[in-house]
């Protein structure tokens, strides 16, 4: 018989049409949602896959979500674990408690529980007024990493290397207004962990792994491009470049920490950043990555939306080894951190006919207004395979040599880099 989900939903790691070829096929959905301009958006598309609950009253939510019977709950949104945690409580259904969310979803919690639990140390500071701003500097010293308690896509983060450069942007970020920023809410200072010599590729990967039972188990390292200045995300692939011994440790690493912060059931996404002395972890997130599962079904036929929907439901499913076959990638192109506009990007034809690309698909067109900001915002993606990695190593350097973007800033003549100098605006 099927069973009926209940997917809490917002903007995030997986598309409604996504979700529903995860789904839809074997289990009856139910879907909630906070009203929103994105949510009210996306109703009649998930509509056509199941009812839809659109309410900010979690009470509301669960009377209407009882008649319905649901037999679990699932999200896929970092934005939605607070309230498919409510939801849960209130049904009585299998979630991660209050109390793993916590530390899930507030970055100094985590930091807090981690270093309790003698998993990984780094120094960080919680910063809620301005007056914490000197003790916090003085606990993890300088360039330290600043941004929001809570939240994601490199939203409001800095490097910061100036303590009086750092207490101003506390102070924008604590309350005061300036454009590219959305002020309002906790901060954190962390040291910031210096990354090591990684060739053409990124200093940082991520675990991608199924919690049934408190068990852990990896299904893929996920590679990375090289970030571009501060802190923006530029791709990702499987399988990832490390060796055996690397990574091994960044997987018991990963594992010590989604069991430290109390995980029993779900899909977990970890961050760790490799440097000189070893692996250290960014972060724990208690749902499936962004862009993740369109590498798991490109490269092993494997779906991790369903996978999460079953785990939620109790079931045991099969699962696939540690993927480590053809290299797959996605690489995407940010925009530039200064306010513009887009003229064009040039490129695109010859792109597509580059050996190992399968996809180019732009998300910005001409004349589309960028805010500016530190925020990841992508203007395009490109997806591809190779033999193995190095190959898609000498692909992706082809790419960003052929793809130029082209901008009007304010005051400025107009400017046209390729992919490769894109980072630098």
């Amino acid at each position: 018989m099927r069973k009926t989900l209940v997917v809490v939903y917002a903007d995030g790691a997986a598309h409604p049409g996504d979700i529903a070829v995860g789904l839809a096929s074997w289990a009856d959905c139910v879907f909630v949602a906070e009203p929103d301009a994105h949510t009210r958006a996306m109703e009649p598309l998930l509509a056509q896959f199941g009812p839809v609950v659109l309410t900010d009253s979690v009470p509301e939510a669960a009377r209407r979500l009882r008649a319905h019977a649901p037999d679990g709950i699932v999200t896929y949104s970092e934005r939605a674990l607070h309230l498919a945690a409510a939801l849960a409580e209130q049904l009585t259904l299998p979630f991660h408690d209050r109390g793993t969310i916590g530390l899930l979803t507030d970055k100094w919690q985590q930091r807090a529980a981690l270093s309790a639990a003698g998993v990984d140390v780094v120094r960080c500071r919680r910063i809620e007024r301005l007056a914490d701003w000197d003790d916090a500097v003085a606990e993890t010293g300088l360039p330290a990493v600043l941004k929001p308690a809570h939240g994601g896509g490199s939203r409001n983060t800095f490097y910061v290397t100036d303590a009086d450069a750092g207490r101003e942007l506390a102070r924008a970020l604590l309350g005061d207004e300036r454009p590219g920023l959305v002020a309002g809410g906790t901060l954190v200072l962390e040291e910031y962990l210096r990354g090591r010599d990684c060739g053409p590729f990124g200093d940082y990967v991520s675990i991608e792994s199924v919690v049934q039972g408190g068990t852990v188990t990896d299904l893929a390292v996920t590679g990375k491009f090289p970030m571009v200045p501060p802190f923006r995300e530029t791709g990702r692939f499987w399988p990832s470049p490390l060796g055996a011994d690397e990574d091994a440790e960044c997987r018991d690493l990963g594992r010590r920490a989604v069991e430290a912060l109390g995980v029993r059931d779900g899909l977990t996404h970890t961050e760790i950043k490799l440097t000189p002395d070893g692996p250290r972890l960014i972060e724990v997130n208690g749902r499936l990555g962004g862009g993740i599962n369109e590498l798991s079904v490109r490269a092993q036929r494997f779906d991790l939306i369903e996978l999460a929907g079953r785990v939620a439901l109790a079931e045991q499913p099969e699962l696939p080894a540690l993927y480590r076959g053809r290299a797959y990638f996605q690489l995407f192109h940010p925009a530039p951190r200064a306010p513009g506009t887009l003229l064009g990007i040039d490129g695109a034809d010859e792109v597509k006919r580059l050996p190992g690309v399968t996809l180019y698909r732009p998300y910005a067109r001409p004349g589309t207004a960028l805010p500016g900001g530190v925020q990841t915002l992508e203007l395009d993606i490109v997806m591809g395979e190779a033999d193995d990695v190095p190959e898609l190593a000498a692909i992706a350097k082809d790419i960003d040599a052929t793809l130029r973007y082209r901008f009007a800033f304010d005051a400025q003549e107009p400017r046209e880099v390729s992919g490769a100098d894109l980072g630098a605006l």
